[in-house]
């Protein structure tokens, strides 16, 4: 049985083990178009010291699937939690770093109000309509549009509450309060866990334990039935599983050729030791505030660093280049913190589509993209961040998820 993987990022690379595991007389090749495997996963040393320039935190009970991985690999050992520091958390609002806590008092009407409100009958809505109607506007680009920032780089009036929340959805129809809902939950202690050296030690792990033919520069033209078409050969297939992207696939294919997803500049910077006297996780900026940084994250605070230096890193909108998006990060970090040290360095990176856009209506998009997908390619599974969720945990579970039976 002869089975080709499209995409080397964490999907990609999770399938190709889920597959090895439960197949091991199969032919498994992965087909990556960059020089590396991971995807946006990538890990930079800076001497003593590893910076992300993708995904870098993870919390231990929201991640089951990730954790069953670090464990197979063998790399449990390797697994460091933050500290308590990281639980602290600002909101960057008018000239200031404040904590979301203080903000509260101000809301506390329409918070009182909250379990006394109707569910909404509506099958979809935006995550600002969901917490303006439940909460208030102020509240809605106080809390939830910096939230959403954080974790999809997206507008809270396009962004759907059912696909990217799906939990505040649920509590609403099964609790019928928000905030009832989140006492009954809020008893469960969680921790934030990482790699020492880094989430690319997780996929160098599975690179060097995947007996699958791995070939790296190699871009996919054309998806068939049979196979795909690269720039030099057809590779044939019994089976296809596509770990690619979703604005890739669905240009691939021609079936959603409009793939919403987002970019966004990822930006480290490294100061002097002791630069910053404030510890904890980050800030996040809310749009209202009209600024080029989406947030910016304390490495330096959430894990023990024996060199001490002050490292961040910053996330910014799309809006210029490279020189664009070091002088801004540089510039609006040391602003938002009253930082007068110069850098140490300053390294950009430019993360493209990375993050897909659940939009009001994705839900359905999505399930008409499958069912064409199913009938147009019926030797074809889509694995991928865009199916049950970006984070990595999804990844992992889904690859595990849908391939388990694939071919029972």
């Amino acid at each position: 049985m002869k089975i080709l993987i499209l995409g080397g990022g964490i999907s990609g690379l999770t399938t190709a083990w889920t597959l090895q595991k439960k197949y091991p007389d199969a032919h498994i090749t992965l087909l990556e178009k960059s020089d590396r495997l991971g995807g946006c996963i990538e890990t930079i040393q800076e001497e003593n010291f590893v910076f992300e320039k993708g995904p870098r935190t993870f919390v231990d009970t929201r991640s089951p699937s990730l954790l069953a991985l670090i464990q197979e690999l063998g790399l449990e050992s390797e697994l460091i939690f933050a500290s308590p520091d990281a639980k602290k958390r600002y909101l960057y609002i008018d000239g200031k770093l404040r904590t979301p806590f203080s903000l509260l008092p101000k809301m506390l009407f329409p918070l009182l109000l909250e379990p006394f409100r109707a569910p909404s009958p509506a099958e979809d809505e935006s995550i600002y309509d969901f917490a303006a109607r439940r909460f208030s506007p102020a509240l809605a680009n106080t809390f939830f549009d910096p939230m959403t920032l954080g974790i999809f780089a997206g507008d809270i009036h396009k962004l759907s509450l059912r696909s990217c929340f799906p939990t505040l959805h649920n509590w609403e129809q099964t609790h019928g309060s928000i905030l009832r809902a989140l006492w009954r939950t809020s008893r469960t202690s969680s921790r934030l866990f990482t790699l020492q050296r880094g989430l690319g030690s997780l996929i160098t792990t599975l690179a060097q334990k995947l007996t699958a033919d791995i070939h790296l520069n190699t871009s996919i033209l054309a998806i068939e039935r049979e196979g795909v078409v690269t720039a030099n050969r057809f590779w044939a297939a019994d089976h296809i599983i596509s770990a690619l992207p979703g604005p890739v696939i669905g240009r691939l294919t021609n079936l959603w050729p409009n793939f919403p997803a987002a970019s966004l500049w990822v930006v480290n910077l490294t100061f002097p030791p002791n630069a910053l006297s404030r510890s904890g996780f980050g800030y996040l900026v809310p749009t209202q505030e009209n600024e080029p940084l989406l947030g910016a994250i304390f490495d330096f605070s959430l894990f023990l660093q024996p060199d001490r230096k002050t490292r961040l890193t910053a996330m910014l909108r799309p809006l210029g280049d490279v020189a664009w998006a070091g002088a801004t990060a540089l510039a609006s970090i040391r602003r938002h913190l009253a930082l007068t040290l110069s850098p140490l360095s300053v390294n950009s990176h430019l993360v493209q589509e990375a993050i897909p856009q659940f939009e009001v209506g994705y839900a359905k998009q999505l399930a008409q993209f499958c069912e064409r997908m199913q009938s147009d390619f019926p030797h074809l599974t889509l694995v991928g961040n865009y199916l049950e969720g970006p984070s990595l945990d999804n990844c992992v579970k889904l690859a595990s998820l849908k391939l388990s039976k694939l071919f029972s």
